[in-house]
């Protein structure tokens, strides 16, 4: 008896004939009952003190799980059981069902008659969630009110809906204890009630609870499934050897096993002094070992059946004085049919946990190290990419609106979602119209290394939101659905070439990239990215690039902001007008950033410089300083220009001048330091300051500029200045840019005053949809992709009926009919002045701005040289 009796073992070719899979563990049904007779020394045998002692006749597997407990005369059921299971516990036997039903059992005097009682008891034998409903209830006193009032009755209810043992997947034991109270009654009521309605004095009743708990938790325990792992791994049932005091338990035991297909592991031999006889003359342990042969080599479940119907009865004499001729070591050892699997063992649940942990751990390393080097959000799945990476503590790449690559404030957040909103409505109506369906990439320096809040970067982000809201409300077949990607090359443009590169695995076969918008700051790598692009076949319209080499750079490329060349001349001239008024003398200091890979920079000094000297015969000296972030220059510098240290050392060493000082340079953060470096020094008298175009970032945050508020300075900006908000506007797009972000408005705040980044921005995407839909628009339909936009762009002139200049909200786009070039004829230059956090002041302008009066213009308008134009 190595094991517990099986059911008949199908032949392994029938099982493979009818398809089916053999199974050791579902098919076993019965408790089998062995009585002995005159029992003498053989429970010792069986059951010996120490059954791991190797000097002990192993009679059965030491591996068996076994209970001999010492049952006193007139012991009641529950007594024995308690014996019983302590014994087995003590073998890697778990008993939940029937410590839960023994614990009420000790209390039904208590919470016999009384729901109230029952249901207290309940709560506390249910500990964990009991602690989870006290938890709440503490909580819920420093929280507000609606809050409290739901961590007091919510984890209540709950938890008297688990204790009712009425719903499936919260009730857990309760739910088994409602069965057994209830005989399996599906209308029954809730635990509380049955437990109240349980007699204490119904002793029978509390018995066969108190069995079912214990045979229902051995079941559950010799479950054979990778779910069930302990119960696969239990390759022996337990044994329990009763003596003849045992009786009314055994009865019990029969009375279950009446059901022969109730899976009940359990083997139980019983000794009575009542004289058992035996027929043939066999020793009584080989009619043991038979009968056990008899029940494992059953050819079908009939013989099983008809072999375990009827108990075992023997009668066992003195033991033999040598018992190892009984030795389960011995070739007359029948092996167990119940094998082990070999996941159950525990070299391999300690390698499964191993490799399971190993794998947990390398991927959540890996997703640490995606997020870390891909900027990444969420989980890390390998087969995809994030188009985004991190170079030093800035992320570059690609990626949809919804991601962002800036510091987060609010502003920037509204204004990518409506980005993101209406990428998803494009997608939407792409699937129900016939409507061109095209990407559009914003490329720009969309993070900074210098913590500034990048205002004019979220201006230039408004003003692309504006163009492609605008542009997806159109109606009419020609009117292309426009999906805006944003890459950010890094706050100075440096990894520029490397997004260009990237934007190639980006096509789309539903929304192809069609051309490129943005692009910042005039720098070494914005030139790499420029050609890049070119090289792909992707037409660019640049916002705010104004250095005079960038048209040379590519065929590919267009820009809706005049070149340096044009504002050098306006610099000139608005000097010459203060010099005449008297204002400064005729002299001018040029303060420009020494950084080679500046181009910006560099060609707007060279500009100003020759137009101060050549055409209004200024003495100019120019002077460098050393920007935020770079070296200063060393050993091999060649430069003559007096150097003036970094941006506050220059500003400090410009005060005093009567001349105009021109800063070339970047507005942020380079200007912002200069202005301080005035500030420090000469705050009551400052020079008259002039800065380039790209002060306009700095002008564009006015938390950064309100910190410097008693020096005043003019700047030169692209854009035409806008009326205040609920006033009439020169052009519809600052009206629908103050409905959509009403935060635009506010003034001081985070809004935009007069810088012009939003309406350049929106120029040039403009400028790319205008091109698309008048391919739609032509007679013969022609495709749309980047080839095909690049054609239409150079065909944006005043002229009729070929040409069609765009009105945009920065001035009149007209690329030139009889020359065609890539950056606008006559574009609008404004010179501003401001103070602090106030709102800027146009002084006037030059340039094609429909509806500008005689006023806004400069008197010297009509003399720029054509060259300039």
């Amino acid at each position: 008896m190595q094991d517990s009796p099986h059911v008949a073992r199908r032949p392994l070719l029938t099982g493979w004939r009818e398809g089916a899979e053999a199974r050791q563990h579902t098919d076993r049904r019965g408790i089998p009952l062995v009585r002995l007779s005159e029992a003498g020394s053989w429970p010792r045998a069986l059951a010996p003190r120490d059954p791991r002692d190797r000097a002990v006749t192993h009679v059965i597997s030491p591996d068996i799980p076994r209970a001999h407990p010492d049952i006193q005369p007139g012991e009641p059921v529950p007594r024995m059981l308690a014996r019983i299971v302590a014994e087995l516990r003590s073998n890697r036997l778990r008993f939940p069902r029937y410590r839960l039903a023994a614990l009420l059992v000790e209390q039904l005097a208590e919470t016999h008659g009384s729901e109230e009682h029952a249901r207290r008891i309940l709560r506390e034998a249910d500990r964990n969630w009991g602690w989870g409903v006290d938890t709440a209830n503490t909580g819920a006193e420093s929280v507000p009110f609606p809050l409290n009032l739901m961590l007091r009755l919510v984890p209540g209810f709950l938890h008297d809906l688990r204790l009712s043992g009425r719903v499936p997947g919260l009730g857990g034991r309760f739910r088994w204890l409602r069965a057994a109270l209830s005989q399996d009654d599906r209308t029954a009521p809730g635990v509380p009630a049955l437990l109240a309605g349980l007699d204490p004095a119904d002793e029978e009743r509390v018995s066969r609870l108190l069995l079912r708990a214990f045979m229902d938790d051995l079941t559950r325990q010799y479950r054979r499934s990778p779910a069930h792992v302990r119960g696969a791994a239990h390759v022996f049932y337990p044994l329990l050897l009763l003596n003849e005091h045992a009786g009314e338990l055994v009865d019990l035991m029969a009375e279950r096993r009446a059901d022969l297909d109730r899976f009940d592991p359990v083997v139980v031999v019983s000794y009575t002094q009542d004289a058992v006889r035996i027929e043939d003359d066999e020793e009584p342990l080989w009619t043991l070992i038979r009968w056990r042969r008899e029940l494992v080599t059953a050819d079908d479940a009939a013989t099983w059946h008809q072999v375990l119907r009827n108990p075992l009865a023997i009668s066992a004499p003195p033991l033999p004085p040598d018992l190892s001729r009984y030795d389960v070591a011995d070739l007359t050892w029948v092996p167990p049919a119940r094998v082990a699997p070999w996941w159950s063992s525990w070299i391999a649940i300690t390698l499964f946990w191993m490799a399971l942990a190993g794998a947990v751990g390398a991927y959540a390393g890996q997703t640490a190290a995606w997020h870390r080097s891909a900027c990444a959000t969420g989980l890390w799945t390998p087969w995809t990419e994030s188009g985004r990476q991190l170079a030093g503590t800035e992320c570059v790449g690609v990626a949809e609106p919804g991601y962002l690559f800036t510091p987060g404030n609010a502003e920037m957040r509204q204004v990518q979602a409506v980005l993101q909103q209406e990428n998803e409505r494009a997608a939407r109506l792409s699937e129900s119209s016939g409507r061109p369906y095209v990407t559009i990439v914003y490329l720009a320096a969309l993070t900074s290394s210098d913590n500034d809040t990048l205002a004019a970067a979220r201006e230039g982000l408004a003003g692309v939101a504006i163009a492609q809201k605008r542009q997806n409300s159109a109606a009419g077949p020609s009117e292309p659905l426009v999906r805006i990607l944003l890459a950010n090359a890094g706050g100075r443009m440096q990894h520029g070439s490397r997004i260009a590169r990237l934007l190639l695995r980006y096509q789309d076969g539903q929304a192809p990239i069609v051309g490129v918008v943005g692009l910042d700051q005039s720098r070494q790598e914005t030139v790499a990215a420029i050609q890049e692009l070119g090289k792909a076949g992707l037409p660019m319209v640049a916002s705010t690039l104004s250095a005079d080499r960038l048209v040379g750079e590519s065929p590919f490329y267009f820009q809706v902001a005049p070149q340096n060349s044009r504002q050098a001349w306006m610099a000139a001239a608005f000097a010459d007008s203060l010099a005449r008024k008297g204002e400064v003398t005729r002299r001018a200091r040029v303060y420009y950033s020494h950084d080679e890979t500046d181009y910006y920079a560099s060609n707007l000094k060279a500009r100003v410089v020759a137009s101060l000297r050549g055409d209004e015969g200024f003495a100019v000296e120019a002077h460098r300083f050393t920007p935020i972030g770079t070296a200063k220059p060393g050993a091999g510098d060649r430069s003559q220009d007096p150097y003036a240290g970094d941006p506050r050392d220059a500003g400090v060493s410009a005060c005093g001048f009567d001349g105009l000082v021109y800063f070339a340079g970047r507005g942020i953060p380079d200007f912002a330091e200069f202005v301080k470096g005035v500030a420090d020094k000469c705050a009551s008298s400052p020079p008259v300051i002039l800065g380039g175009d790209d002060v306009t970032r700095y002008v564009a945050d006015v938390q950064i500029r309100s910190a410097v508020g008693g020096i005043a300075y003019y700047y030169e900006s692209f854009a035409v200045a806008p009326s205040k908000c609920g006033e009439p506007q020169r052009h519809d797009f600052y009206a629908e840019l103050f409905a959509t972000f009403p935060f635009e408005c506010k003034e001081p705040g985070p809004g935009r005053t007069l810088d012009g980044h939003a309406a350049l921005s929106y120029d040039a995407t403009e400028t790319m949809i205008t091109a698309i839909r008048r391919l739609g628009g032509m007679r013969h339909r022609v495709p749309v992709n980047s080839y095909t936009v690049w054609r239409q762009l150079s065909t944006l002139y005043n002229a009729d009926p070929a040409g069609h200049a765009i009105e945009g909200a920065t001035g009149g786009l007209d690329f030139g009919e009889h020359s065609p070039r890539q950056y606008p004829l006559d574009k609008a230059v404004l010179i501003l002045h401001v103070k602090g956090a106030e709102r800027p002041t146009q002084i006037g302008a030059c340039g094609n701005i429909t509806g500008a009066t005689e006023e806004e213009l400069f008197p010297w308008c009509d003399s720029i040289p054509e060259r300039y134009r």
